[in-house]
Parts: C-alpha cells; structure tokens; sequence
C-alpha cells in the first residue's frame, strides 16, 4: 500500500504538469468559480497516475488482485463518464432534479444523466465482481452508496481543493478505521496522485473537474463499501441520500462558510 501511495506520488509529479500544459495549449480552458479560466478535467492524469502505480503494485505484487482490479474498473469508468461530462455539458441543468426535469419533461438526455447511469452501472459490476456472494438488495445499496459517493464529491469540486481535501480526509478516516485491505489499494495510490496534484489545484492552476471528484468518489465509496460492516454503509447511504436532497434546495458552499471548523478546512492552503 506505502508502494503504491509513493509510486502515484511520483508519477502524479511526472505526469500532472505536462497534463496541464497540454490541456493550456489545446484550449481545453473552463472558468473556476471566480470566473478564471484554467485547465479543466485535471483528474485525469490524476487517474492516470493511480491506475499505473496501483496496477504495477497488483501485478508485481501479486496481493489484492480480486478486489482492487474492480476498483479501477469503476474509477476509470467514472473519469470517462466525467471527462465527457466537462467536454460536452452544457452546465443548463443543475442537480439531480434538474437532469430529471430535462430528461422526463424536454426529452433531452443530458451528460449528467450519462455519468450517472454509467457510474451506477459500472460501480455494480465491481461491487458484484468484488464479492459475488452479495444478496441482491446489498448489492444495490452497496452500489448506489458507490455512485452517490461519487457525485457528492462532485458536488465539493467548487473550490480550489476542496474535492481533494475531502478525499485525503476520507482516506485518512478509512485507513484509522479499516486498517489498509485490499480494497483500499486503488484509493491510497489515488490519494498519493492527489496530493501530487493538490498544490496546482489550490492555487488555482488547474481545477479537476468531473473527470477527477467523480472517480475519487468512487474509489471512496468501493473502499467503504467493501471494508465496512452493514450498519455503517447504512448509515452512509442515509447520510449520502440527506446530503443530496439539501443540496438540491441550499448551496453546501453557503453551509460550509456558516461552519467555523469547516470553513477553516476548506480555505486551509488556498492562495
């Protein structure tokens, strides 16, 4: 795990700025949340980084393989399914509700719609792969605690680093509390290309975008999901579910700057 967290690391130094440079000379530009515009779909080479180090990790290390290879199928899925979403989302229809009212009212099948179909599909079938014995109905929750973990760290992608911060917190939080299994091998090695990335994307350099908060949820959630007893993933999918319907009605921004403690965290770094 160490390995595949340093390997990242060091690959995500490698990769991440010529990443952005190309991104600058393509034009591949999106403004920030202070209407600069930057190179957008960051998570990328983010993924990239994660995914050679932790399959160098898998195939010369040879432990895990069962449980972490699913793993990278739904990150690398999700960072496709973002990646089309920064390219081709036109950004008119916000939260879950709004992509329902375009899809069921207008007929119109948005980006959002497609990531999130794409991601609550694939995080089934690694989930399924990654523990075949499941019941039906603990496959579905475990699957859609997967997909709402992904979305609701898009939903933190609207500062610089806060998607980032929330990840190694998150990481951090499962390695107390599980220890490192091998589930948690793909999202160490994403927690060392995050922190490869992180100084570029609080100083406003870069932003991640879909194609980075949406993998680094999966990844969270395939770790808990996996690593965790019933009662806790439970508790997650409640909290998950609350956290979606209040940011469908109020601004988690505006929560966050009302919170002391949270708002300390979140400018923690900034420029």
């Amino acid at each position: 795990m160490v390995a595949c967290f340093v390997l990242a690391c060091v690959l995500g130094l490698a990769i991440i700025p010529s990443a952005r440079d190309m991104m600058e000379r393509s034009g591949h530009l999106r403004p920030n949340y202070a209407g600069r515009l930057v190179p957008a779909s960051m998570g990328i080479p983010l993924v990239i980084s994660g995914t050679l180090a932790s399959g160098a990790v898998m195939t010369f290390g040879g432990a895990g393989v069962a449980l972490s290879a699913p793993c990278l199928l739904v990150v690398n899925a999700a960072m496709f399914a973002g990646a089309v979403d920064d390219l081709f989302g036109s950004g008119d229809s916000r939260g879950i509700a709004g992509h329902a009212a375009a899809l069921f009212r207008k007929g119109i099948l948005t980006t959002g719609i497609l990531k999130a179909v794409v991601v609550l599909t694939f995080a089934a079938l690694a989930v399924r792969m990654a523990a075949p014995a499941l019941p039906p109905l603990v496959l579905v929750m475990n699957s859609v605690v997967v997909a709402l973990a992904a979305n609701f760290s898009n939903l933190l992608d609207l500062r610089p680093g806060r998607a980032a911060k929330a990840y190694l917190a998150g990481v951090a939080t499962l390695v107390l509390t599980t220890g490192l299994p091998a589930p948690g091998l793909v999202p160490v090695g994403l927690a060392g290309a995050t922190l490869a990335g992180i100084k570029d994307d609080l100083a406003e350099r870069s932003m991640l975008g879909d194609a980075g908060s949406n993998p680094l949820g999966a990844a969270l959630g395939y770790w808990l999901v996996l690593a965790t007893p019933l009662a806790v993933r439970v508790a997650a999918l409640l909290v998950l579910g609350l956290v979606h319907v209040y940011a469908e009605h109020h601004s988690i921004t505006a929560a966050i700057e009302r919170n002391p403690v949270l708002r300390f965290f979140d400018a923690l770094g900034r420029r």
